[in-house]
C-alpha cells in the first residue's frame, strides 16, 4: 500500500491523509490508537468495495495522537514526536524536530538558516480541507520554541531540504485524497472525512 509522506511543518493535514495510507505494524494499542486503527481498517476496506458506504467517518485529535504516539506511522528522520489539534479547517501541530538530522549533514551558510540546527519544539500551524477528493494544506505560520520563523527563511528551509525529498511537498499543497475519500471537513480536534 502506498504512503503518503508526513513532514513536520510542511504538511500537517497530510498526518491524517498519512495515516489514512498506513497500515500499521504496532501489534497492541491503546483503546483510543485502536479506535483509530479500526477506523482506518473500515476506510481502505470500504474504498477497495465494488458498492462503497457512504457514510462519514471522523478522525478525533485524541485517537490521532495516540497512534502516532505509539508508533502506528513511523515518523520521519529528525521527528521526534508530534501531536496534533485543531479546529475549525484549521490543524495545529506540535513536534520536537532534531534539524541536523532533518538536513542529514548538509550545510548551508546563509544565516537565514542558521535557526534550523539542534533540537527544538516546533509548532505548526496550516489550513486543510478537501473537496472533490482533492486535499488541499497551506501552511500559515512555524514557530520554533515559540519563536515565530519569518516566512522567507522558512520558504528556504523547505526548498533546501525538503523539496529534494520530497518533491511534491511544500507550503502550499494540494494533492489526491486516498480511499476514495471524496471531502474532509477538519473541526474542534477532529476531522470529519466522507468516502464516494
Amino acid at each position: 500500500m502506498s504512503r503518503v509522506v508526513l513532514i513536520w511543518c510542511v504538511v500537517t493535514f497530510s498526518a491524517f491523509v498519512a495515516s489514512l495510507q498506513t497500515s500499521s505494524t504496532a501489534k497492541h494499542f491503546s483503546a483510543p490508537a485502536q479506535r483509530f486503527q479500526d477506523k482506518l481498517n473500515f476506510l481502505e476496506r470500504n474504498a477497495e468495495a465494488k458498492t462503497i458506504q457512504r457514510r462519514s467517518t471522523q478522525i478525533n485529535a485524541d485517537e490521532v495522537n495516540a497512534w502516532f504516539r505509539e508508533g502506528g506511522y513511523k515518523l520521519p528522520q529528525g521527528v521526534e514526536k508530534v501531536i496534533f489539534h485543531s479546529h475549525a479547517d484549521t490543524i495545529d501541530a506540535n513536534a520536537t524536530v532534531d534539524f541536523d538530522a532533518v538536513k542529514q549533514g548538509k550545510r548551508n551558510l546563509n544565516p537565514l538558516l542558521s535557526i534550523f540546527s539542534g533540537v527544538h519544539e516546533v509548532q505548526v500551524t496550516a489550513t486543510a480541507s478537501a473537496q472533490n477528493g482533492q486535499g488541499h494544506v497551506v501552511i500559515q505560520s512555524v514557530a520554533i520554541d515559540e519563536v515565530g520563523v519569518p516566512h522567507l527563511a522558512l520558504e528556504m528551509f523547505v526548498k533546501r531540504y525538503i523539496t529534494p525529498k520530497y518533491p511534491d511537498v511544500g507550503l502550499d499543497n494540494t494533492f489526491e485524497m486516498p480511499d476514495r475519500i471524496d471531502s474532509a471537513t477538519v473541526g474542534n480536534d477532529n476531522a470529519l472525512l466522507t468516502q464516494r
